[in-house]
């Protein structure tokens, strides 16, 4: 196997350790939003606030201002993960996680 080769499947084996990593922070995040959701509900809040997602996104944003990301594609991973969460706690709402 070439030099090449094993740099290569070395990338690739550390890209997987990365994408475990990203999937059990996220899992996390979800857990503690669900239980947001309920003290929401049982509260009497709103499902959604918007403004907190605005500042959610602004708060991606910036924690990229020390990583090779952008704010263009925090922004974009910042909605993808509010999206998620956005239906997982509307699913809470309607009594159905």
């Amino acid at each position: 196997m070439s030099k090449e080769q094993v740099s290569t499947a070395e990338y690739r084996d550390e890209i997987a350790e990365a994408d475990a990593a990203i999937i059990d922070a996220i899992a996390m995040r979800m857990e503690i939003a669900d239980e947001l959701a309920k003290a929401k509900k049982a509260s009497g809040q709103g499902v959604w606030d918007d403004k907190v997602e605005q500042a959610i996104i602004a708060r991606y944003r910036g924690l990229v201002s020390e990583v090779s990301l952008s704010a263009a594609e925090a922004e974009k991973i910042a909605h993808v993960i509010l999206e998620i969460s956005k239906a997982r706690q509307t699913r809470i709402y309607e009594g159905k996680a």
